[in-house]
């Protein structure tokens, strides 16, 4: 399981489509959080503010970008069927290519986080400690959020073998979730309930507001909520259903 993880990652990292996305991605973000701040009369708050605006963007970039790098060679070739057949049980199989997604995920946005902290600080910028939470969370929201939607959308997959379906449903996830507050309040009893808060973005969300206003712990129990529920939900819907896969060899 470990080389089969290393092998991936080595791989992804050496695809010339995934180092070009990811480069535009960064360049994209360097140029409208560097662009505001000085644009703005060197307000560390309009920096973060454009941060917070501009991450979805590239959010969607590195998800898909992940998600074809890690899934779409392997089951396109029929590799993770070869993996199977060598001992590899279905249910290592699943938690490797979900490790990949975590370790790629934190990868990317780590030197994300590294060029624009960096680049802010050449620039003369200092955060409060609100506006640097802010801007740390921020980002570790979005590693959280990734993690999160290519699970669920790799479900698709594992039942359909179909790439461009799990790409739609991922794309639909980074879309509509961002509009289900929206949604639910159409209906005053369903507005009611607040179910916006209690779905994995919803939670994640929640956790950003909570650490904001200092309550660390709050936040974090949100976000441990939200892995081992919905994440541990979705790991254990998608190993039962894959082992009752019938497999062509």
């Amino acid at each position: 399981m470990r080389r089969l993880i290393r092998a991936d990652i080595r791989r992804v990292l050496k695809k010339r489509s995934v180092i070009v996305l990811f480069c535009l991605s960064l360049l994209f973000l360097c140029l409208q959080v560097f662009g505001a701040y000085m644009m703005y009369d060197e307000n560390p708050y309009v920096a973060v503010s454009r941060l917070m605006n501009r991450l979805r963007l590239p959010e969607l970039v590195i998800g898909l970008m992940i998600l074809f790098g890690i899934y779409r060679d392997d089951f396109r070739s029929m590799t993770w069927s070869c993996v199977i057949g060598r001992g590899l049980t279905r249910s290592k199989l699943v938690l490797a290519k979900l490790l990949d997604t975590v370790i790629l995920t934190a990868l990317l946005y780590g030197i994300i986080t590294l060029v624009l902290s960096l680049g802010l600080k050449a620039l003369g910028c200092s955060f409060t400690p609100r506006l640097s939470r802010a801007f740390y969370m921020s980002i570790l929201i979005a590693v959280y959020k990734t993690v999160g939607y290519i699970a669920l959308s790799t479900m698709i997959l594992y039942i359909t073998n179909n790439i461009p379906v799990t790409a739609i449903s991922l794309v639909l996830l980074y879309i509509a979730v961002p509009f289900s507050a929206l949604l639910f309040s159409l209906n005053p009893q369903v507005r009611a309930l607040h179910i916006e808060r209690l779905h994995y973005a919803g939670l994640a969300d929640n956790a950003f507001s909570d650490l904001l206003f200092g309550s660390a712990g709050m936040a974090i129990g949100k976000m441990i909520l939200g892995l081992v529920v919905y994440l541990g939900l979705v790991l254990f819907v998608t190993i039962r259903i894959f082992d009752k896969k019938e497999l062509e060899f």
